[in-house]
């Protein structure tokens, strides 16, 4: 086993070191060598070559991957493992890197360029949607940072790669019309509870999956959400946190309650039929016959189906999450309040993707300022607007402290100082 340490001027000026181990040849023939880079001294390096070099006869560490794909395999479990990853994000994750190593895994990490990148991002248009290639960059862009951080290549390829845009639709939302229509096909089933409940909270498909009986507080009328169901691609089964991993609690309307009511009634007929075998320890609110967890794709299914069933097309189990987002803006109800109904980390979120529902009251606005500049306004004065025109709280109603005070006027200050 031979070793070397050598000087290594970097793009940006700066020279750093870096050792080189000849390992011999790996059971395909090739000739395996590990390096390592990034030290200030050469003493430095020399020292980290001899305790790789113990390392290696005692087996301890092995080969540095050299290609992308030998760098994905060596990365992404311990990405998965280090952060961790939600097993269904590592399962997309390694879907992604699977379709980057058929590309571009033979090539070499010290030889990959941006226009590499490039080119294969511009060879997915047409075949994947933009978000999708996004998301595979997003993968290569994180296993060649740290590629950078561990020393194995000077810079990321990945910065500065041209992706292609994405633009932002707007969600399908179900009119109230469509929702009863929705909800009388499921009537007499299980779904009309589950519809109801997901339409009036908004909760995340494996949120109301993983729902047990203890999160309803029956005197408060209200619902904690804390966990969610997931499903890999083999179909197994398990329980995580909310995606925000943050936990809140939801305001039910009566009719809902009334509805859980008569769902945990009807659920004590499979409690007694099954007796001991009823899976009693895991007190599910959308249970099977058994007790069991509902799988979330055949959920997912059904829905879908039971809206194709009365001509609504284009519905998913995600639809009347967005038609609880959109109604509620849609009534005026400050963003902050329905930022926490769906559970997303920040207001901004939930303006991002649900701003089409608010009112447009710019006509409205505009007239105010005129209303400011005579004076009958000012700014701190408490005003809404309905029916397309703005509408000042009365007098009575506001106290004599919030009488318009010309004042306020600038122009009127100016001239009485003048005067």
């Amino acid at each position: 086993m031979k070793g070397s340490v050598f000087k290594v001027r970097l793009r940006d000026g700066r020279v750093v070191w870096r050792f080189m181990i000849d390992a011999g040849r790996g059971p395909d023939g090739r000739r395996v060598r590990i390096t390592k880079s990034g030290f200030a001294r050469e003493r430095d390096a020399i020292e980290a070559m001899h305790a790789a070099m113990r390392e290696l006869d005692a087996g301890s560490i092995t080969a540095t991957p050299t290609t992308l794909a030998e760098w994905l395999a060596d990365w992404l479990p311990r990405h998965a493992a280090t952060k961790p990853l939600e097993p269904t994000t590592a399962e997309r994750y390694q879907s992604l890197a699977n379709r980057a190593k058929r590309a571009l895994g033979q090539i070499k990490l010290k030889d990959l360029t941006t226009h590499m990148l490039d080119k294969f991002y511009a060879s997915l248009q047409g075949e994947l949607a933009p978000k999708s290639i996004r998301e595979i960059h997003n993968v290569l862009h994180v296993s060649l940072r740290r590629a950078v951080k561990a020393g194995l290549i000077p810079r990321n390829p990945a910065d500065g790669a041209d992706l292609p845009r994405v633009d932002q639709k707007e969600p399908r939302a179900l009119s109230s019309e469509e929702l009863a229509r929705l909800q009388q096909a499921a009537a007499g089933t299980w779904l009309d509870l589950f519809i109801r409940l997901v339409a009036s909270t908004g909760l995340r498909r494996g949120e109301a999956l993983a729902l047990r009986w203890s999160d309803v507080d029956w005197f408060a009328g209200t619902l904690r959400v804390e966990r969610s169901l997931y499903q890999t691609a083999h179909g197994k089964l398990g329980i995580k946190p909310t995606k925000t991993r943050q936990s809140r609690t939801i305001a039910l309307p009566q009719s809902v309650l009334s509805a859980l009511r008569f769902h945990r009634d009807q659920q004590e007929q499979d409690r007694a039929f099954f007796g001991p075998d009823y899976r009693h320890d895991l007190d599910l609110i959308f249970a099977t016959p058994s007790g069991e967890y509902r799988k979330p794709d055949t959920v997912s299914w059904a829905v879908r189906d039971l809206a194709q069933r009365v001509g609504l097309r284009d519905v998913s189990l995600h639809t009347l999450r967005h038609a609880h987002a959109s109604a509620l803006l849609a009534a005026g109800v400050p963003p902050a309040n329905i930022a926490r109904r769906l559970g997303h980390r920040d207001v901004a979120t939930t303006l991002k993707i649900y701003s089409h529902a608010l009112p447009n009251l710019d006509g409205a606005v505009a007239s105010l300022w005129d209303k400011f500049l005579a004076g009958d306004l000012r700014f701190g004065t408490s005003w809404h607007i309905g029916g397309g025109e703005e509408k000042a709280m009365s007098l009575k109603d506001k106290g004599d402290r919030w009488r318009p005070q010309r004042d306020s006027n600038p122009r009127y200050r100016r001239e009485r100082a003048v005067s």
